[in-house]
């Protein structure tokens, strides 16, 4: 009688165990279809025209501000284009779920970028 105890125990606890298994896979496929979707989401790129402008606040950095006014902080703005008034045509996307210490615009990747005007180097004057 005690085996079949400890047999049915035993029993229970695997097939308690296996689900949930099942239950953790399919609860993972989830989270991965997600990202997925979230990564396909944020691959889209689109093109604009943007003006590269200098903010002299949070140790001063570069950002892009489209035609329709959005706010776009570039991570990989080359060193060329690095100058106040530049005018871009950029393809990339908004990189999600990351925050910076400059606390302004959308966290940007540039893929592909075409020169329009290039500006002038700040010379002190206000932009």
């Amino acid at each position: 009688m005690k085996e079949i105890l400890i047999a049915a125990v035993t029993l229970s606890l695997l097939v308690a165990g296996c689900s949930q298994a099942h239950e953790l896979s399919n609860n993972e496929n989830k989270v991965t279809e997600l990202r997925k979707d979230n990564m396909d989401n944020s691959a889209k790129k689109t093109w604009q025209q943007v003006t590269v402008k200098y903010l002299d606040f949070e140790g001063g950095f570069y950002g892009l501000v489209s035609k329709t006014g959005d706010k776009l902080l570039p991570m990989n703005l080359a060193k060329e284009y690095q100058l106040p008034g530049t005018v871009l045509k950029v393809q990339g996307h908004v990189i999600k779920d990351m925050m910076t210490i400059q606390q302004w615009g959308q966290v940007f990747k540039i893929t592909e970028v075409e020169l329009i005007k290039l500006g002038k180097a700040n010379t002190g004057e206000a932009f």
